[in-house]
């Protein structure tokens, strides 16, 4: 038992939220949309990397490389809606 409780202690839920947007070029004015997500990361480093990647395959196509940003701390708010406390590029 003591040892499920060290485990626990241990995980860490990811802090930021990639948010990449295919075959535009500048980020959509509308609010934050769940299915723009692209994975959750623990650092910004990390989905900023991610983003850049993503980017590069991109860049073959004639649509464009897509724009990204990470938000941090991300969830939804008392209305339902997805916000962050953060959002970096």
């Amino acid at each position: 038992m003591l040892g499920l409780l060290f485990l626990s202690a241990c995980t860490k839920t990811p802090e930021w939220t990639l948010f990449y947007y295919n075959d535009v070029s500048a980020l959509p004015v509308v609010p934050l949309q769940t299915e723009d997500i692209h994975g959750y990361y623990d650092t910004l480093e990390q989905c900023q990397s991610k983003a850049l990647g993503m980017q590069r395959l991109k860049q073959g196509d004639n649509m464009g490389a897509g724009v990204y940003q990470c938000g941090h701390l991300c969830g939804l708010d008392d209305k339902s809606v997805l916000v962050c406390k953060s959002l970096s590029q």
